[in-house]
């Protein structure tokens, strides 16, 4: 019985493993929980995915702004990328685009009076489909095929 820990240093030794094993099980059961199915779609994150499409519905409050022809949201993917911006451009069509300009990669802010401008102050500007107006930028916005269904947005975004 030389050299042998007390019982309680056992019994924390055991905690602690059981609680690291217990904080695993719980942080993949949450990752898991974000790419379960729900109403016939996967939530990841906030976002719902139907088909491999990321989709929108105008009803909910965080995307009402987008019935308003004129107007934008901003939807954050995931943390490492810029976010989408998805304008509505007329009644029937919507679009969606990089919110990082083509110039020096600065943010677009969304758009004012139906123009998107760089958040650099260099003069950069495009309209609500992402496509160039006025320079420095020499290029358009990358875009990402949207479509507006039943007062939902589609949008082909690759979720990889």
């Amino acid at each position: 019985m030389q050299n042998m820990p007390p019982d309680y240093l056992l019994n924390r030794r055991k905690f602690l493993s059981y609680s690291g094993r217990l904080l695993v099980m719980i942080s993949s059961f949450g990752a898991l929980a974000c790419a379960c199915e729900k109403e016939g779609g996967r939530r990841l994150a906030e976002l719902v995915i139907e088909q491999g499409r990321l989709v929108l519905d105008l009803s909910e409050s965080r995307y009402q702004t987008l019935n308003t022809i004129g107007n934008g949201v901003k939807i954050e993917i995931t943390r490492q990328e810029k976010p989408l911006i998805v304008t509505r451009v007329s009644e029937t069509t919507v679009a969606a685009f990089s919110s990082q300009c083509t110039h020096a990669g600065y943010e677009i802010l969304l758009p004012e009076q139906g123009v998107l401008a760089c958040s650099s102050g260099h003069g950069g500007a495009f309209d609500l489909t992402g496509r160039l107006l006025a320079g420095p930028p020499k290029s358009n916005l990358p875009s990402y095929p949207a479509q507006l269904i039943a007062n939902r947005v589609h949008i082909d975004y690759p979720l990889g």
